[in-house]
């Protein structure tokens, strides 16, 4: 059950010209402009979740909007705007387990997400990564 997506506010070039014309009509006639993300929840499952699986949903799908990076890792602005360029992103952390268990949290780069774990929550415990539309379409 996908609860949850991230997408770009811009419909994607692979629409095609009269596509993309289409989904920036139907988009604008909801928001009064295009917005840079657009986050989509399932409303029924707003209804039962707790405060702190909302939370986590939203935090989660908020990741995945991100500003764009250039070639030196700074942030990237539209050279004609001034405005920040945005991107989807997909999480901090995508490894293998084998690679960890055979060289390690380090050498895979996740030390960061092993203390994160061993951790208790900040919040609270809540569970929604199997529900992300924006995940799941991009295993």
């Amino acid at each position: 059950m996908v609860i949850g997506t991230a997408d770009p506010g811009a419909p994607h070039a692979a629409m095609g010209k009269w596509g993309r014309a289409k989904a920036t009509l139907q988009v604008t006639d909801w928001f009064g402009m295009v917005p840079d993300s657009i986050i989509t929840l399932d409303a029924d499952w707003w209804l039962q979740a707790s405060d702190a699986e909302a939370c986590a949903l939203i935090e989660h799908e908020l990741y995945h909007c991100a500003q764009d990076r250039d070639e030196y890792s700074s942030p990237k602005f539209n050279r004609w705007t001034g405005r920040p360029v945005f991107t989807m992103r997909g999480h901090d952390v995508e490894e293998f387990i084998g690679v960890v268990r055979h060289y390690g949290a380090d050498a895979a780069g996740i030390r960061a997400l092993i203390e994160a774990a061993e951790a208790e929550p900040e919040i609270a415990a809540a569970g929604i990564a199997q529900c992300c539309g924006t995940c799941r379409g991009a295993t």
